[in-house]
């Protein structure tokens, strides 16, 4: 019985010890929430919003569905214009037999990602590549191969799942983005910096941005990018249009050989305005550079010389509001369908 007593005691003293350590834990939990709670509540209330963080694993994730059977895959290819220019919830209502995946990536031209589907012989779907004659040079040819790499070397289904549950939380709360971390705060307060940058970027999980012009200065934009237009190519080795062309060989043949196989590639140049579009005529004349190219391939295309294209407002010159895109790309699609590149 004194043993049966002593056991009995002794549960007891280690159940109730446990408890102080579950109370303590369950408090320094809500102390985090709450603490995290009014970070964010403190940021929303200064105007800024959540937004999805883009990154190769996220670009990895679509580079995923280029295999898709039961519809045929449309791949987007290109930078910003026709990331935060197409529309793709209106091109899944419009297009119901495709699979529109975007793949193009802020700042980066898309040649070394048309170059790996070209060679990726499992791949047999239409790609619509937006790129002008200042993405052609050779210079550019490299600036997604990170997205390239990464994708064939480290991309696992493991990190499918944890970029996957991160668009969740990315999607729903502010704090999610390192600008807004304890840490970035610290320094910007020991640094005498700033708030964060108002960003008019609204981005999805699928890859889709919006631009919010009402949030930002697009004078200032158009000419930082007519500017840093006419630097880039300054800064860059002379070449004549001749030996500009000469080195797009690889280009055009690697659309042949998504031709050959069943695939179908369209070089699309989105439509640009002003500063931008004076800027790139003056330093590389179309009837010199992209209308050269544009003979070498099968399909292509200049939104400039489609009225329908043509005629909506680009704020920086560059780039749709977020309020038109849906217009816009109904009448892209219009446009595809008319040439006989996509069937509706």
């Amino acid at each position: 019985m004194l043993s049966s007593t002593s056991s009995s005691d002794s549960a007891s003293a280690e159940s109730g010890g446990g408890k102080p350590w579950l109370i303590a834990w369950l408090i320094a939990l809500c102390l985090v929430a709450v603490t995290l709670g009014a970070v964010e509540y403190r940021w929303r209330g200064r105007d800024y919003r959540p937004t999805i963080l883009d990154s190769t694993l996220l670009w990895s994730v679509q580079r995923d569905r280029v295999y898709a059977q039961s519809q045929t895959p449309l791949l987007l290819l290109g930078a910003s214009r026709i990331a935060f220019g197409v529309d793709m919830n209106v091109m899944r209502e419009l297009l119901p037999r495709y699979l529109p995946i975007m793949l193009a990536v802020n700042a980066h031209y898309p040649l070394a990602t048309l170059r790996d589907l070209a060679e990726d012989e499992n791949f047999h779907g239409v790609i619509l590549c937006d790129v002008d004659s200042v993405g052609l040079l050779r210079e550019y040819n490299e600036m997604q191969r990170e997205y390239v790499q990464y994708f064939h070397r480290q991309w696992t289904p493991s990190w499918h799942a944890h970029r996957l549950l991160l668009n969740v939380w990315q999607a729903h709360a502010l704090i999610a983005d390192p600008a807004f971390s304890f840490v970035a705060s610290a320094r910007r307060w020991l640094d005498g910096a700033g708030e964060p940058f108002h960003n008019y970027i609204h981005f999805h999980a699928d890859r889709n941005g919006d631009l919010d012009f009402s949030r930002t200065d697009a004078e200032a934009i158009k000419h930082h990018f007519a500017d840093n237009l006419k630097g880039n190519i300054a800064g860059m080795p002379k070449r004549t249009a001749d030996e500009w062309l000469s080195d797009l060989a690889p280009v055009s043949a690697w659309a042949k050989r998504i031709n050959a196989r069943g695939g179908r590639v369209i070089f699309f140049q989105s439509p640009t305005h002003g500063l931008e579009r004076s800027t790139v005529d003056r330093l590389m004349p179309p009837e010199l550079y992209w209308n050269r190219f544009a003979a070498t391939v099968a399909n292509s295309l200049d939104a400039v010389l489609e009225p329908s294209l043509n005629a909506f407002p680009l704020p920086d010159d560059s780039h749709l509001d977020y309020h038109d895109k849906p217009a816009y790309t109904r009448a892209l699609i219009d446009v595809l369908v008319a040439h006989g590149w996509l069937q509706r």
